[in-house]
């Protein structure tokens, strides 16, 4: 075998895996019943291996992931972003952003946690506002910034919170489920993934 063929050979496999990443990439342009999501995290070995952390509110943003620069894995069509996570402690810096009225905006100052992550699980970030300016101390909270005349003192929290928790309810919860079903419904229906929320 010549040298030209051996490189071809040893190149092959990576052809086939940059292939294989770039049709699963999420986002496709078709609509009906056969164009879902196109997450990682309908396969299988991803499912079973990584953590899922998503993010179904517009107005927060991660930032940092162990302090480098957070990228999505995926980001849906409807603008969920996925976050695919090797499984143990990661810190996950966030911050928010929206407008109170067509003259104020509103900025959450960037607030770390550190959150342990399982293996199979997914999780939902949600943030939520705090009027005063006196938190409990054991809570991690960041200050809120807003450009509105007269605006009350606010800080604002971040929690993580496992999707499969039956107890919770929280409407960021609650759409975090549906999309989970969603993606891994049609996988599962074709008999390649099984149901998400089991434990």
């Amino acid at each position: 075998m010549g040298v030209q063929a051996r490189h071809l050979v040893k190149l092959s496999p990576l052809v086939v895996l940059v292939s294989v990443l770039s049709l699963a990439g999420c986002c496709t342009k078709c609509t009906g019943d056969k164009c879902t999501p196109r997450s990682p995290w309908q396969s299988p070995t991803i499912h079973a291996t990584r953590s899922l952390l998503l993010v179904n509110t517009q107005e927060l943003r991660i930032v940092l992931l162990d302090g480098d620069q957070a990228n999505p894995t995926c980001v849906a069509e409807s603008g969920v972003r996925e976050y695919h996570l090797v499984p143990g402690e990661h810190s996950v810096t966030a911050v928010f952003r929206y407008a109170d009225s067509l003259l104020a905006d509103v900025t959450g100052l960037p607030l770390t946690l550190t959150h342990e992550f399982v293996p199979g699980h997914v999780y939902v970030a949600v943030y939520r506002e705090h009027e005063g300016d006196d938190p409990e101390p054991e809570v991690a909270v960041a200050e809120v910034a807003s450009s509105a005349i007269g605006a009350p003192p606010l800080y604002w929290s971040l929690e993580i919170l496992d999707v499969a928790d039956a107890w919770n309810s929280e409407p960021e919860v609650e759409e975090a489920r549906a999309y989970s079903a969603w993606v891994i419904g049609t996988q599962a229906s074709l008999g390649q993934v099984q149901p998400l929320l089991a434990d």
